[in-house]
């Protein structure tokens, strides 16, 4: 499969290569202005952050916010996407849904529940997965469906239309779901 990586200046990039081992995958570092490769690709993923990168609410020239021209790939984006930690805020801000940071950051393995929709899909009710997050998405935006939830807030979402999906933790990190199952699952959709 041919994917192209956007990396959001992850600090588990060597992580996410691993994971996607035996695919053939672009890496572009995000910055903005930057012409996304995506065309031929199969699919799409957005990777976190925590690096020397940007958070979410952060500012480029002119207070334009940082990380518009990935929202608007996002908005835009026809191949299948998947967004990790930083990339899932990215998506839920990309189509309308509020990103709060968090009074505490969320770190470690937490226990996620499935949904209805979410079991559908993973055909498991628990999950555990690794966070490392300041902020949250508090609801699905518009179109999406909630897959799992935990404490913090939404931790799956879905655009079926779109095939879009987002993990607010990291699986290339370890958990129940692995980086290989999403995009199974984001594929079989």
């Amino acid at each position: 499969m041919k994917i192209l990586l956007i990396n959001n200046n992850t600090v588990h990039l060597k992580a996410l290569s691993s994971a996607l081992s035996g695919h053939e995958v672009e890496i572009q570092r995000y910055q903005p202005g930057l012409d996304f490769h995506h065309r031929g690709k199969d699919m799409v993923i957005l990777s976190g952050g925590g690096g020397e990168g940007h958070e979410i609410d952060d500012q480029h020239k002119e207070g334009k916010p940082w990380y518009k021209d990935e929202m608007s790939f996002v908005r835009s984006c026809r191949t299948p996407l998947l967004g990790i930690c930083m990339g899932f805020e990215v998506m839920a801000r990309a189509h309308g849904q509020k990103v709060p940071k968090m009074t505490k950051m969320a770190y470690d393995f937490q226990p996620l529940v499935t949904t209805e929709k979410g079991w559908e899909l993973f055909s498991k009710l628990q999950l555990k997965q690794s966070e490392a997050h300041h902020w949250h998405v508090p609801e699905a935006p518009k179109g999406f469906n909630v897959l799992a939830q935990s404490e913090n807030g939404v931790e799956i979402i879905y655009h079926e239309g779109l095939r879009q999906l987002g993990t607010q933790f990291h699986p290339e990190d370890g958990g129940t779901l692995s980086v290989h199952q999403l995009i199974n699952s984001l594929m079989a959709a």
